[in-house]
């Protein structure tokens, strides 16, 4: 009778286990999948920007992309800056892409969002001044409706991650997800679209 009550009791294990293993896994590809959206939507901020670049910093962005910078680009830092903010964020994208769960991939993509966030209101700024830029109307608006439509992205992959994590924490599924390497994923800072 005891035989029997123990291997009733490790099938229960058992079968547990394997659905909380399969829950995890499912979260975890949603999590995944909700990024790629982000992805796809900051790439396509990232392409509208390349493309109204002026024609000169199009060529030293090619330049810098094969590793030969000019001596002329130092001249102008702002342009520099933001080229560099464009290569970090690509680069930032591509790291988070390969690893969606990462929490120093998912830092970097936030700490380069916000970046270029900042250097918009910038400029913005620096055009209102009667200062130089090339980033006037109605380029602003347009960058922000970009940078804006990405935010019911950044909050389904918050959610499906918050999800997600919950899951990763709770007991006694936390001690499986410790033995299989389910970290917890790192939220999105939405703020800069709010701004």
């Amino acid at each position: 009778m005891s035989l029997i009550i123990f291997c009733s009791v490790l099938a229960v294990l058992f079968f547990w286990a394997v659905g909380a293993y399969n829950r995890l896994v499912l979260l975890r590809a949603s999590v995944a999948k909700q990024f790629a959206a982000v992805d796809a939507q900051l790439l396509r901020v990232l392409v509208w920007l390349q493309g109204n670049l002026p024609a000169s910093m199009r060529d030293i962005l090619s330049e810098m992309q094969e590793a030969a910078l000019p001596e002329a680009l130092l001249k102008n830092e702002r342009d520099l800056a933001l080229l560099e903010l464009i290569e970090d964020l690509s680069a930032s994208l591509d790291q988070a892409r390969a690893q969606p769960l990462s929490a120093l991939a998912m830092h970097k993509v936030n700490q380069n969002r916000l970046r270029l966030a900042a250097w918009a209101r910038t400029e913005v700024r620096a055009g209102q001044s009667g200062s130089a830029t090339w980033f006037v109307e109605p380029l602003p608006h347009k960058f922000d409706r970009l940078k804006a439509q990405a935010w019911p992205l950044m909050d389904a992959y918050n959610q499906s991650a918050t999800q997600y994590n919950l899951a990763v924490e709770q007991f006694p599924a936390r001690w499986l997800a410790k033995q299989m390497k389910f970290d917890p994923a790192q939220l999105l800072d939405v703020a800069d679209l709010l701004a």
